[in-house]
C-alpha cells in the first residue's frame, strides 16, 4: 500500500504553529516560575562567558585571534561550572546579552531563559513531526492506529500537547537549565535516526553499511549526517548523551541484524550497520571538544576531570515513600512509582497502556516483521526510565531525569487514545447496533479532550510551582505529604512568600534564605520581585526573617530556627493542598 500523502506545507505550518505556540506560553507563564538553585549558577557563568565571545569577536577583528585561546583567558571565561558542556550556558548568556541588555525586550531571568523556550518550540514541532510518520505510514495495514492524514495530525497534535499539558514537564520547559534542552536534543536525534533509516530503506532495502560500496560509490546520505550532528549537539548540552545510543543498537540488534543475517548470512552483518552510527561517531565528539574551548590546553585531563564528576556524582538526599534515600542501593521501582504519582493520571493510564500495547504487538509480529518505527520508539520510551531505575545510579532530582522518555512516552499515549476509541466504538457498535454507535473520531476527541482537560487542570492548579506537582492518584500535594514524598527541589517555590516579605519585613531586614541561593536573590532583586534593601545572612542566627524551606534532610535547621528565635509558630507560608511547602519564621520584636 501506499503512504497516505501529507501535504508538506500544511504539516510544516502545523509544526511552526505548534512550536510558535509552544514558545510563546513558556513566556506567557514564566514570571510565575521561580528561580532555581542550578539556575543561579548558570545565570552567572552565562555572565562569564559572554564576554569571552564578544572578546573573540574584537581580537578577530584586530588581528589578535590567538590572544582568546590562552589557558588564562580560557579558565578565567570557563574554569566556573566546568562540570557541565557550555552550549547551554553560552546561548543563554548571549541571549541576555541582546534581549535584556542591548533590546531591553525581555526582563533579566526571561533573556536567560529564552533558548530553553525556543528549544521547547522546536520539541513541539520535532513530536508533531514523529507523530505523522508513525501514525501516518502503512508499514502495518492492520494498525487501527494509521490511516488518514487528518488522524494522523490530530493524533500527533495530541501527543505534542499531552507533553507540554505534563505539570512537571512544563515546569522543566520554562527553565535555564539542560534537562529540557537534552530532551529535545535526544528527540532531535531520533527524528533524524529514523528519517535516515527510512532513506535507506527506501533506497535499498535494508539500512546501509556504515562503509558498504553501492554502483556509485560509498553514498554520503544526509539524514545520516544529520543524525550526527543532532548527536554532537546532544553531547555539547549534557551527559545523558552517552548513553542514549544504546537504543540504536538494540534497534539495529532486532531489526536489521536479524533480517540481513536471514538474507545473506553472517557477512552482511557488517553491512547492515547503519551509516548514522559512523557519524555519530565521527561528529559527535568533534563538536563535543570544538564548542568547549575550556578543555583544548589540557585536552586528556580535563576530559578526564568531567567525566570523572559524574562517574562520582554525590548522591542528594530524596524524600521516598518515608524513607530518606542517601545512598545506594537505591528502590528498583522508584521511577515507575514517581512517574505514576506525578503524571495527570488518565495520561498515565495511555501511557501504561501504550506502551505495554506496543511491546505486545511487536511481540506478536515477530523478529522479521518488526515495525521499525514503533519499536525506536518504544526503546527510547523505556530506557531513559530503566537507566535511572538501576539501583546505582544517582535517584535525586525527580521525573527531570528522565525526562527524555516523556515525549515517547506520549507518543505512546496518543496510539492507544486511538485504539481504545476503535475498541470503545466497536462494543457500542456490538451492543446498540450501528445506527447507534458512535464513530471512534468522535470517541478519540471526546476521550482525547477530557485526559488534555484533566492535565491542564493539573497545570492551573499547581501554577509555578511544578516541582511539587502531584496527580490524583496520591490525592496531590497533600496526599504526597502523607505518602512521604518530596515536597520540592531547587528553592524556586519560595516566590509564594517573596509578596509577603515585600510587604512586612524591616527596612534593611535581615533574611536568612535557606535554600536560596545568594545569586537567586539577586535575580529576584534584579527583576524587581524582592526588596533591594533585605540582606541576605547565612544563618538563623543573624537573621531577622527565615523562609524556611521543607525538605525533611533539612528538618534539623528547622528546629534550629525554633531555638534561635524562640517560637514555633510561623508568621506567613506558602502551603499546597494544606501541606506546608514554605513557611516563614520571624525573630519576635524584630
Amino acid at each position: 500500500m501506499k503512504r497516505p500523502r501529507l501535504s508538506l506545507s500544511t504539516d510544516a505550518a502545523l509544526a511552526l504553529a505548534l512550536g510558535l505556540a509552544t514558545f510563546l506560553g513558556l513566556l506567557a507563564t514564566e514570571r510565575a516560575i521561580g528561580f532555581t538553585r542550578d539556575e543561579s549558577f548558570y545565570f552567572y557563568a552565562a555572565d562569564l562567558y559572554t564576554p569571552w565571545y564578544l572578546g573573540l569577536a574584537s581580537n578577530l577583528i584586530h588581528g589578535r585571534l590567538l590572544d582568546s585561546f590562552s589557558d588564562a583567558v580560557l579558565t578565567r571565561a570557563f574554569g566556573y561550572n566546568w562540570e557541565h558542556p557550555v552550549l547551554m550556558k553560552t546561548l543563554f548568556g548571549l541571549s541576555h546579552w541582546l534581549f535584556y541588555d542591548k533590546l531591553h525586550l525581555l526582563r533579566s531571568a526571561a533573556a536567560y531563559r529564552a533558548p530553553a523556550w525556543a528549544l521547547g518550540g522546536v520539541a513541539s514541532a520535532l513530536l508533531y513531526l514523529i507523530g505523522l510518520r508513525l501514525f501516518g505510514a502503512v508499514e502495518d495495514s492492520s494498525s487501527p492506529a494509521r490511516g488518514t492524514p487528518g488522524r494522523a495530525r490530530a493524533l500527533a497534535a495530541f501527543a505534542a500537547i499531552a507533553f507540554w499539558l505534563t505539570p512537571r514537564n512544563l515546569y522543566d520547559g520554562h527553565l535555564a537549565c539542560f534537562d529540557m534542552p537534552i530532551t529535545v536534543a535526544w528527540l532531535f536525534v531520533v527524528y533524524c535516526y529514523l528519517r535516515a533509516f527510512d532513506q535507506d530503506r527506501a533506497q535499498g532495502g535494508a539500512a546501509v553499511a556504515t562503509a558498504a560500496p553501492t554502483s556509485g560509490g560509498w553514498r554520503v546520505r544526509r539524514w545520516a549526517v544529520l543524525t550526527g550532528v543532532a548527536y554532537g549537539l546532544a553531547l555539547c548540552i549534557k551527559l545523558n548523551s552517552f548513553f542514549y545510543p544504546a537504543t540504536f543498537v538494540l534497534h539495529w540488534a532486532l531489526v536489521s541484524a536479524p533480517r540481513a543475517f536471514k538474507a545473506s548470512g553472517g557477512r552482511a552483518l557488517w553491512r547492515s550497520v547503519p551509516q548514522q552510527w559512523l557519524w555519530m561517531a565521527l561528529l559527535g565528539p568533534l563538536l563535543f571538544l570544538l564548542h568547549w574551548p575550556y578543555l583544548w590546553p589540557h585536552l586528556v585531563e580535563r576530559v578526564g576531570q568531567y567525566l570523572a564528576f559524574h562517574l562520582q556524582h554525590v548522591n542528594y538526599p530524596w524524600a521516598y515513600l518515608h524513607e530518606l534515600l542517601r545512598e545506594p542501593p537505591f528502590p528498583l521501582f522508584y521511577v515507575v512509582v514517581v512517574t505514576a504519582l506525578t503524571v495527570p493520571l488518565p495520561l498515565f493510564a495511555l501511557m501504561v497502556t501504550g506502551t505495554l500495547g506496543a511491546a505486545v504487538r511487536l511481540w506478536r509480529q515477530g523478529l522479521w516483521q518488526l515495525d521499525a518505527a514503533w519499536l525506536l520508539v518504544l526503546l527510547n520510551a523505556v530506557f531513559p526510565l530503566l537507566l535511572i531505575s538501576v539501583p546505582t545510579v544517582p535517584h535525586f532530582g525527580g521525573t527531570k531525569h528522565w525526562l527524555p522518555g516523556m515525549p515517547f512516552l506520549s507518543l505512546l499515549a496518543a496510539d492507544a487514545l486511538w485504539r481504545a476509541a476503535q475498541t470503545a466504538s466497536e462494543l457500542l457498535r456490538r451492543a446498540f447496533g450501528a445506527r447507534r454507535a458512535l464513530a471512534p473520531q468522535v470517541l478519540a476527541a471526546a476521550f482525547g479532550g477530557a485526559t488534555l482537560a484533566v492535565a491542564l487542570v493539573g497545570c492551573v492548579h499547581i501554577g509555578g510551582y511544578g516541582d511539587s506537582a502531584y496527580n490524583e492518584l496520591c490525592g496531590e500535594g497533600a496526599g504526597a505529604a502523607e505518602l512521604g514524598m518530596q515536597r520540592q527541589f531547587w528553592s524556586n517555590n519560595v516566590t509564594g512568600v517573596l509578596g509577603w516579605l515585600n510587604e512586612n519585613a524591616p527596612a534593611g531586614a535581615r533574611v536568612y534564605f535557606h535554600e536560596v541561593t545568594v545569586g537567586s536573590v539577586q535575580a529576584y532583586k534584579q527583576d524587581g520581585m524582592l526588596r533591594r534593601d533585605l540582606q541576605p545572612v547565612g544563618g538563623a542566627g543573624d537573621a531577622q526573617l527565615v523562609p524556611y524551606q521543607y525538605m525533611q534532610e533539612f528538618r534539623q535547621q528547622e528546629f534550629d530556627v525554633w531555638n534561635a528565635f524562640g517560637t514555633t509558630e510561623p508568621v506567613d507560608g506558602l502551603y499546597l493542598d494544606e501541606s506546608p511547602n514554605v513557611t516563614v519564621y520571624r525573630r519576635p520584636g524584630s
